[in-house]
């Protein structure tokens, strides 16, 4: 697997009308070795995302219902948006 798990699904995209013409698929319409192994590893992130993204979620509710408004700093603020921001993000909002 290359370091650029997304290079596939990227390439796919781009070629989306000729996927032969890509870099993701060789002239026999397979995909090549590395473009299955990337695709592959996208695919067992599923699982671990969900589970990434209801821990933040719990995290994030937690800390803005029970921080001590001492703790609540500009600073704090901005994270707890980032992280509702990347929350709604990351579920399509």
């Amino acid at each position: 697997m290359t370091n650029d798990i997304f290079r596939t699904v990227r390439e796919l995209l781009q070629s989306n009308k000729c996927v032969l013409m890509g870099n993701a698929v060789n002239n026999e319409g397979e995909l090549y070795d590395d473009s299955v192994e990337n695709l592959t590893a996208i695919l067992a992130m599923k699982d671990s995302h969900s589970e990434m993204l209801q821990a933040l979620t719990w995290l994030a509710c937690e800390a803005d219902e029970d921080m001590p408004s001492d703790y609540r700093t500009d600073n704090f603020r901005a994270a707890l948006d980032a992280a509702f921001e990347a929350i709604a993000k990351a579920k399509g909002n």
